[in-house]
């Protein structure tokens, strides 16, 4: 028994220690959500905490050398990254802070190779560019800003007289620091270039199987499940629900068959939609029920419109290969406002409806 106890101490712990550093990382964003931009802003924060714990200690590490003048800009970038997470954390501008990562490092690393850092080895570091300029500025900017800092890299080694370049680096050394930085540019590009392919094609299946979810395949209407959430999700306080019902539908399906009976669904789904203001929604309810949403309008208004679809399905002539037949709908109309919730003017609309089909059927109640 104690040993669970402690186990569960642990764990608690544990969890929340790695609560803290999420939240460290990705600077008060929701970590249970991993969206692209919150994606952004963790690995831009890594990105710079990774350039504090790297340039501070490095710095500190010349300034002991004597090497005063590269530990003082090592600390300068160490302290530019940190002011870095502070502006991310205030603003989560992942666009203009992954500018402050990579642009620093550019000239950063422009001042390694100009001076050879530290017994030579300044030219080491430039390896790590390429991953983060094609990260945090897409394939196509990072290439170019790759392309720009490589001819710069060609300039301070090969046409600038430096005596800081000539002791740190030899001739032949300076082609194979060009030509393995252009490789390890090559190697970016492709992985970047295929994880953006595998990005937007995750991006597409991700929509598409949100449009089957929240879409009725038959009517290409709204389902039961997308309506719920577009009414759940709306911004206004007040709006009228139409609830739609076919009378005698299963006489169709029992009389013609049930591709008939898909085709009249159908058919009924884009009859229904037609008339719709702007920002009116029209669902599958279920079956061959149909909830139609408006909004801006009065429930007088939301009656009128009732009216005038049962009458077009009324008026309207069905025509399947060598079949015709004529349909009804039966309305019930309700009105969601803030003493009445969703689900309760879902209710009334729907006894309403059974109301309109009580009393003899293609008809509306909204009273």
């Amino acid at each position: 028994m104690a040993k669970n106890v402690d186990r569960i101490k642990k764990n608690k712990i544990k969890d929340k220690t790695k609560s803290t550093w999420l939240t460290f990382f990705y600077v008060g964003e929701n970590e249970g959500v991993f969206s692209e931009d919150a994606r952004r802003v963790f690995i831009i924060n890594l990105f710079a905490t990774v350039g504090v714990l790297f340039t501070l200690p490095l710095g500190l590490s010349s300034l002991y050398g004597g090497k005063t003048v590269l530990g003082v800009v090592l600390i300068f970038f160490a302290f530019l990254y940190s002011m870095n997470h502070v502006y991310l954390r205030y603003t989560h501008n992942h666009s203009v802070s992954g500018s402050f990562v990579i642009y620093p490092l550019y000239i950063l690393m422009v001042y390694l190779i100009y001076t050879g850092g530290v017994h030579g080895t300044g030219h080491v570091w430039i390896y790590c560019l390429p991953a983060v300029a094609l990260f945090l500025h897409g394939l196509k900017r990072g290439l170019i800003e790759l392309g720009v800092f490589t001819l710069v890299l060609v300039i301070v080694m090969f046409f600038m007289d430096s005596h800081f370049v000539e002791s740190a680096y030899h001739p032949t050394l300076k082609s194979r620091i060009l030509f393995s930085f252009l490789v390890i540019i090559f190697l970016s590009a492709i992985y970047e270039y295929s994880m953006s392919r595998s990005n937007q094609e995750l991006k597409e299946a991700s929509a598409k199987l949100k449009l089957v979810a929240y879409t009725d395949a038959l009517t290409e209407l709204l389902n039961r499940r997308g309506m719920m959430q577009r009414l759940e999700d709306t911004t206004y306080t007040s709006y009228h629900l139409l609830l739609a019902d076919v009378d005698f539908f299963k006489r169709i399906n029992d009389e013609y068959g049930h591709d008939v009976g898909d085709y009249a669904l159908a058919k009924l789904g884009k009859i229904i939609q037609q008339p719709l203001p702007k920002g009116g929604l029209a669902s599958r309810w279920g079956g061959d029920e149909f909830l139609v949403a408006v909004c801006d309008c009065t429930q007088l208004d939301a009656f009128n419109l009732a009216e005038s679809i049962r009458q077009q399905v009324e008026e309207y002539e069905f025509e399947y290969l060598d079949q015709k037949f004529r349909m009804t709908l039966s309305f019930g109309v309700a009105t969601m406002n803030e003493s009445t919730s969703l689900r309760e003017t879902i209710t009334l609309a729907d006894n309403r409806l059974y109301s309109a089909k009580r009393a003899g059927r293609n008809q509306t109640r909204w009273r």
